[in-house]
């Protein structure tokens, strides 16, 4: 294999296409899996060829680099890439040796090594000595808990993977008791499959959605001019939709994917949280002139709208101290909702402009209090509270 094979125009989605090409072609010809499987093996025993190696390194570098750009867009930076290829053969000695030691480790006739784990035999090396993800998974949590001094290993994997992830802890637990291993499982999108080519790429779903709100904005009454660039405002908006509309759902729920769902505007959606957010800015800009009070007078607030507000925001704390505990994001999403829809029940009922000093001071405090806890809740979410749309 030449390294002219490599392309600077090369993407994800062509790396994508070259992965389902190869699987298909790979089902009709043994020759082409068993080339595959022995151009692994060389990389994980570290015996290949520098055109494979720069190849590798190359495919890597721009996966890297367009992952970030789409992370970027979804507000989320990571601090380290800890690659799985990272764990090869050569770089996992240190736990078959530890293995070995605790007496878990055994070796086959057929060249193959293994444990055993709860009346289970678990292969750690196959008989061409490459490594499987319960062998890369261990070298990975030895190294973290070293390395950061990490005592609890969170790995976010759908379902399918529970067994996996429970011979990992068994085995974790046997090397070193002080590492503990928790596996937060979802659920899966039906009718997905890389391999098959039966999927949507993140950046695709993200083009559609920002196009879709642009073309909302665009055709919509109350579209208000926006320091924001355009482009900018509908990219925000698209990544709300998405983002709610798949975290309000309970994260173990298997669901089918569909372009109606995914892009929702309209009910329980996250351009309801943003609306109501702008909503709320636009009420304090009207009303600069009023100076918000550091002090509640109890005695301003008799409507049921403005008590059953308050309410709400009181049980914000609760509300995160349960979505943590559970693990389970559509805990905040239903609650921004519920809070939500007390705002704009009160701002139809909870009249700023043609009130008393006192009365304006008060409300304008409450609604003040209510954007920020809702503008918490949805940069918790890994949303942009915009201030106009």
């Amino acid at each position: 294999m030449k390294s002219d094979m490599s392309n600077k125009n090369m993407t994800i989605e062509s790396l994508h296409n070259a992965y389902i090409l190869a699987n298909k072609m790979a089902n009709n010809d043994s020759r082409i899996h068993n080339k595959a499987k022995s151009i692994f093996n060389d990389l994980e025993c570290g015996n290949s060829t520098t055109d494979i190696k720069n190849l590798w390194n190359e495919f890597r570098s721009i996966t890297i680099n367009e992952l970030e750009v789409i992370y970027k867009r979804l507000g989320i930076v990571f601090d380290e890439y800890d690659w799985e290829s990272k764990y090869s053969k050569e770089n996992i000695q240190d736990v078959l040796k530890r293995l070995n030691e605790i007496g878990l480790l055994k070796f086959k006739e057929d060249g193959s090594t293994v444990v055993h784990s709860n009346n289970q035999e678990i292969t750690i090396l196959k008989n061409d000595s490459s490594t499987l993800y319960i062998s890369r998974d261990i070298a990975a949590a030895l190294r973290r808990h070293e390395y950061y001094g990490s005592e609890d290993l969170f790995y976010v994997v759908d379902n399918t993977q529970s067994k996996h992830f429970y011979l990992l802890k068994s085995l974790i637990a046997q090397i070193n008791s002080n590492i503990n291993v928790h596996h937060i499982p979802f659920g899966r999108i039906h009718g997905m499959s890389s391999r098959k080519g039966q999927g949507i790429l993140l950046d695709q779903l993200l083009d559609q959605a920002k196009s879709t709100m642009n073309l909302k904005r665009k055709f919509s009454e109350t579209t208000k001019i926006n320091s924001m660039d355009d482009n900018d405002i509908a990219d925000v908006l698209g990544v709300s939709a998405i983002i709610i509309n798949d975290l309000k759902q309970k994260r173990k729920k298997d669901y089918n994917f569909s372009w109606e769902s995914a892009l929702q505007v309209n009910g329980d959606t996250g351009i309801k949280l943003q609306y109501t957010h702008c909503r709320l800015i636009s009420l304090e800009e009207v009303n600069s002139n009023i100076t918000v009070p550091d002090e509640v007078v109890a005695e301003c607030f008799t409507e049921t709208v403005a008590l059953d507000l308050i309410l709400e925001i009181c049980r914000f704390e609760d509300i995160l101290t349960e979505t943590n505990k559970e693990l389970e994001a559509c805990i905040l999403v239903n609650y921004l909702f519920r809070l939500s829809n007390c705002i704009n029940k009160a701002l139809k009922v909870l009249n700023v402009k043609n009130s008393s000093s006192i009365i304006a001071q008060q409300r304008i405090l409450l609604f003040r209090r209510a954007r920020e806890t809702l503008s918490t809740g949805m940069n918790i979410l890994g949303l942009v509270p915009l201030k106009c749309m």
